[in-house]
């Protein structure tokens, strides 16, 4: 149902300027700028970043069986498939759930796992230390989160603070559907009490393995969004998510570039005081243009050849960056283009281009 419903609702957007493979990297959060590029250009961003142990062959027999059962057909002699009938009922389905509004990948990818993290080993925690048990083999595997949780618990040793925790996660869990709430209970571990595996969750709630990961990843995108909403209600769990807004771009090099920039250096200086190569700074550019809408990309591509991009997207119903290309003049540059597209939701008019 859910890894269906993604994937169909990406062939839906993306159509044919992206193979299948441009999908899978979308819901594995590869971290390219092309990938974040498509998630904003074919406004699939919840979808970003969902599924990060999905291996590409699993994916394509997730896509096979779709074939099989007549959800997609495809193309002879491409990557290119077409959503059927079927495939648009089945979309239809997956758009009234839950999971489909909780989904929010390119906010909160990678995020939700050390948010359950943090939750599960301080629920542990406190599980056994209510009961003096000192000594116990902690569920998570992880030395950052043990020594967040070890740095917590020190600055957290009042007697009442178990039953304050458990009061806001009850609180919390609250908002949600009562299969929701129990799906996510069930993972929790306690004093000689561990949570169900995934096989387990999966088998409890008949769900498909890859559903029960969407699943919970779309529970944990839920609750983050709340507590992130309302933190004078959570004063507990919100202590979980502080630092989770501290890296603002997907990778550290184009922060280094971002700073150099904000310094006011050229991106000649830029170049020798990074050793790198000026497509590197351009990469990070396009980069920081995805992430920070407050960023002026005007220094690099004026109203003028904005408006020569847009005009070539429209003429050619297409984002592909080559046949973009090819409708503009030699002056405009493969650079300027993606900045462009990374602006695309301003430059133009809601719903006046579908690709």
């Amino acid at each position: 149902m859910y890894v269906e419903g993604i994937t169909l609702d990406c062939l839906t957007q993306i159509k044919f300027n992206r193979s299948i493979y441009g999908i899978y990297h979308l819901l594995t959060g590869k971290k390219s700028i092309q990938s974040v590029h498509d998630a904003r250009i074919f406004q699939l961003e919840k979808y970003y970043g969902v599924h990060l142990s999905l291996t590409r062959n699993q994916f394509l027999q997730i896509v096979n069986v779709m074939l099989e059962n007549g959800l997609l057909n495809k193309d002879d002699g491409n990557e290119f498939y077409h959503v059927t009938k079927a495939g648009k009922e089945k979309l239809s389905l997956f758009q009234g759930t839950t999971i489909f509004s909780y989904l929010n990948g390119l906010s909160f990818s990678g995020i939700e796992r050390q948010f359950r993290d943090r939750l599960y080993l301080l629920v542990q925690t406190y599980s056994n230390i209510l009961v003096n048990n000192y000594s116990f083999i902690p569920i998570v595997d992880s030395q950052e989160v043990t020594k967040w949780v070890k740095d917590f618990y020190r600055r957290h040793q009042q007697s009442n603070f178990p039953d304050q925790l458990y009061h806001e996660l009850y609180q919390l869990l609250s908002l949600l559907p009562k299969g929701e709430a129990d799906f996510f209970v069930d993972r929790l571990s306690g004093y000689q009490y561990y949570g169900l595996s995934m096989e387990q969750l999966a088998i409890k709630y008949n769900l498909s393995r890859d559903d029960t990961i969407i699943y919970l990843t779309g529970i944990t995108h839920v609750l983050i969004n709340l507590v992130s909403q309302k933190k004078e209600a959570y004063p507990i769990l919100s202590q979980l998510i502080i630092g989770f807004d501290q890296q603002k771009f997907i990778t550290n090099t184009a922060n280094q570039t971002f700073h150099l920039l904000k310094k006011q250096y050229s991106l000649e200086q830029i170049v020798q005081i990074r050793n790198l190569k000026l497509n590197t700074i351009y990469d990070h550019i396009v980069e920081i243009a995805l992430y920070d809408s407050s960023f002026q990309i005007e220094s690099y591509v004026n109203k003028k050849e904005q408006e020569e991009i847009i005009a070539a997207i429209q003429l050619n119903n297409t984002f592909k960056l080559k046949t973009i290309k090819e409708s503009c003049s030699s002056t405009i540059s493969y650079f300027q283009i993606r900045l462009v597209l990374t602006r695309l939701k301003e430059l133009l008019p809601e719903g006046e281009i579908h690709v």
